[in-house]
């Protein structure tokens, strides 16, 4: 079965072209209490008769009291942003960050196009939310300051709830918050105008407003850039090549002819350096890292063991979506199947006639998660590379192969998964992210001023 580890943010985003035609009013819609528990049981059903390990990170008997805690504690009826709250916290609690509400919730596509969702991304510390340069100017605030509150929401209790919904690593976590952060104030009925209260130079509140909202696809582009552009390729100071890889998912072919294009670029600059940037990438395909792969180096190499559990939600998608001659559908449901030979180094499937051939830099960070953070797995221990930056916000040994649970009554689309990823070492005792060879981090303040220390560091080694 080939090798595709599905991100959480891209795959997702891929909804808002293809979101189904709904009445708006269901949106508005209240959902009986009785019915909302009858989706909670139908997702609690699907994901544990096909999650590899439901059970890893939480016991079952914590899951099963959380589960009915949340289901006492729902009213006669809840709203339908409400119910997709309650299943952040839901799927939040088995850890695993590629289960999830989808993005592109179908019954939201009217309100998607409003222009009422906050239009900057702001910079976090935790559960802090602070003014970068960029648009401290736009909204008359200093570089810095500190936001408290919007619309008389606390950002710091506010903020807690949100990573309270997003599971994964603690820095994943703080990084989704904030990339989302407009979506969950969506969510939360905060509309605008957006009045802010702010923190001064001197810690004097003061307040601001911003008068207008953007439409949903246009929230997402500023804090996801790979909406608009999912990669680019740039020659810094006349000697570092850079590529930043915003996104593996996409079509093979458009990946292939930007590298082509790119590498091509480097070489009639007479480039020796080369900077892969992995920092804003949630992953995608894994053959697309097989094609990046293809430009800098001609070893085997291997992706790693692969586990999947067998059910026949998975089957369903898989031929829904034209795949009926996967190994994976004669396999008996309830059963795993492993890869038992991912760990032998082979040859890549793609060929190029001209390597590159000067030093190799993989910049990684918080967001560097699924296929994207496997890249980085096999970079490090076949060393086609030097890592540098932040660990990756995906553990190593983690979940994946997502598919979508459609629940009957509310019609929420639920993200779920049905393998587990061993990683490429197959002798790994431990897990854990990958770990940079050199670690380098941004500070607060960095971020604030819009500077990239790990850039900085390649630009100022490099003679």
């Amino acid at each position: 079965m080939k090798k595709i580890v599905f991100n959480v943010i891209p795959r997702l985003l891929l909804m808002l072209a293809l979101l189904t035609s709904l009445n708006h009013c269901f949106a508005q819609q209240l959902l009986s209490r009785q019915k909302a528990v009858e989706d909670i049981d139908f997702y609690v059903q699907t994901m544990t008769e096909s999650h590899y390990d439901p059970f890893m990170y939480i016991s079952r008997g914590a899951y099963k009291n959380h589960i009915e805690t949340i289901k006492k504690s729902l009213p006669d009826s809840i709203a339908m942003k409400e119910l997709v709250l309650l299943f952040y916290k839901i799927t939040a609690l088995l850890n695993d960050a590629h289960s999830t509400p989808q993005l592109g919730q179908p019954l939201f596509q009217d309100e998607f196009k409003k222009e009422q969702f906050f239009p900057y991304k702001l910079v976090a510390e935790k559960n802090r939310l602070f003014v970068p340069i960029q648009i401290a100017a736009d909204l008359g605030i200093p570089a810095g300051a500190q936001i408290t509150d919007i619309n008389g929401e606390n950002i710091s209790k506010l903020s807690d709830q949100v990573q309270n919904g997003i599971a994964g690593t603690q820095p994943f976590k703080e990084e989704v918050a904030v990339k989302l952060f407009s979506y969950f104030m969506f969510l939360k009925n905060i509309k605008p105008p957006f009045i802010l209260q702010y923190k001064n130079d001197k810690g004097k509140l003061q307040k601001a407003v911003i008068k207008t909202g953007v439409t949903f696809k246009k929230a997402l582009s500023a804090s996801l850039p790979h909406l608009i552009k999912p990669y680019d390729c740039q020659i810094l100071q006349h000697k570092l090549g850079y590529l930043d890889v915003r996104s593996l998912s996409g079509d093979i072919s458009s990946f292939k002819i930007f590298l082509d294009t790119s590498f091509v670029k480097f070489k009639k600059a007479g480039i020796s350096n080369l900077a892969v940037d992995l920092r804003k990438n949630s992953g995608g395909n894994t053959a697309l890292g097989d094609l990046l792969f293809s430009y800098i180096t001609n070893s085997k190499y291997s992706w790693g063991n692969k586990s999947w559990k067998i059910s026949q939600a998975y089957k369903k998608q898989l031929i829904a979506g034209g795949d009926t001659v996967s190994a994976y559908l004669k396999q008996p449901d309830g059963s795993i199947w492993k890869n038992e030979d991912g760990c032998l180094p082979v040859e890549n499937r793609f060929k190029n006639n001209t390597l590159f051939k000067g030093k190799i830099f993989f910049i990684t960070g918080p967001f560097t998660f699924s296929s994207a953070m496997a890249v980085a797995d096999v970079v490090k221990n076949y060393q086609i590379g030097t890592i540098i930056g932040e660990p990756t916000g995906e553990l190593i040994k983690d979940f994946g192969e997502a598919f979508v649970i459609d629940l009957p009554n509310s019609h929420l689309k639920i993200q779920s998964t049905t393998s587990l990823s061993h990683g490429v070492n197959c002798n790994r005792t431990k897990n854990g992210p990958v770990l940079p060879d050199i670690r380098i981090e941004n500070t607060l303040r960095d971020k604030v001023l819009e500077k990239d220390r790990p850039l900085e560091y390649l630009l100022n080694s490099i003679k």
